[in-house]
């Protein structure tokens, strides 16, 4: 009998032991879980957030901006002048991501790239990721002609780092440092103006949360220039996230929203928009 159990403790000890190393990974494991849903969408408002499409996932998405609210009654507030910007999200992992978009108004192509760096765990305060892009000026016909013409001259280029942190299920902050690159400025502009942003998001239901942004300039800008501020609205509907949205710039890029706002809040140069995003599973 005694060398029954000795034979069964002998089977037992290790298992035993096994399930307490078990026990300490999975305690480890739960410490260190990624925090998800700092932002729902790719952008703040205008601004690049945290989120980014998981591997596989195509996004599209189509933003819309109108005239300023001070246009009047004849022009519908601004809703009678349209502008707008179409873009496609693909992740090719679960930390990068590729984007190509064209916009209207200036005829604008786009193409970024939004790597994760760090994730916000249990154990981690803060996500991390970088962002850059290049934008390409279609150019018209007689803007070729032009004896000073160089196809160079219609690039820039917006590098960025994105810092926030989900603080509670409700509340998420972000920190945007940006750097703008023109090739080509009109005379007083600067070449290569930086900027440093701020935003938020905050869960008012499940599914609608109210978000904001500004950004200060680093670099003296010219004296028609305005610093950025959008309020707006996330409405959370399946597979489509619906923002509404009010801002002092028409832009829906970093080259535009950032370095080429004149809008004025207290004089009533506020742009009415809304994006609109649809996410398929490849």
């Amino acid at each position: 009998m005694n060398k029954f159990f000795i034979v069964i403790s002998f089977f037992c000890i290790p298992f035993l032991h096994a399930q307490d190393l078990m026990s300490m990974l999975d305690d480890k494991a739960s410490l260190n879980q990624p925090i998800n849903s700092v932002f729902k969408d790719s952008r703040v408002v205008n601004a690049q957030s945290t989120k980014q499409s998981s591997k596989g996932e195509f996004k599209f998405l189509v933003q819309h901006r109108f005239g300023t609210l001070n246009s009047g009654f004849y022009n519908l507030w601004g809703l009678d002048n349209s502008m707008v910007r179409m873009g496609l999200d693909y992740g090719i992992s679960d930390r990068l991501m590729l984007s190509i978009g064209r916009s209207s108004a200036t005829k604008q192509y786009d193409a970024s790239i939004k790597a994760k760096i760090v994730q916000q765990t249990n154990q981690f305060p803060l996500i991390i990721s970088f962002y850059s892009a290049a934008f390409i000026k279609h150019p018209s016909k007689s803007d070729m002609k032009e004896d000073d013409y160089d196809f160079l001259n219609q690039m820039s280029f917006a590098n960025q780092l994105i810092i926030a942190r989900k603080f509670s299920s409700n509340l998420s902050l972000i920190l945007l440092p940006t750097h703008i690159h023109k090739n080509r400025v009109e005379f007083g502009q600067p070449s290569d103006p930086l900027f440093l942003g701020f935003g938020g998001r905050y869960k008012i239901t499940k599914k609608v949360s109210v978000n904001g942004e500004y950004f200060y300039p680093l670099t003296e800008m010219t004296e028609n220039y305005n610093k950025l501020l959008s309020l707006g609205f996330d409405v959370e509907t399946g597979g489509h996230v619906f923002s509404l949205h009010l801002s002092n710039s028409r832009g829906m890029t970093e080259h535009t929203f950032l370095s080429e706002t004149n809008g004025d809040w207290l004089n009533g140069d506020i742009y009415f928009g809304f994006n609109i995003s649809r996410v398929f599973a490849w």
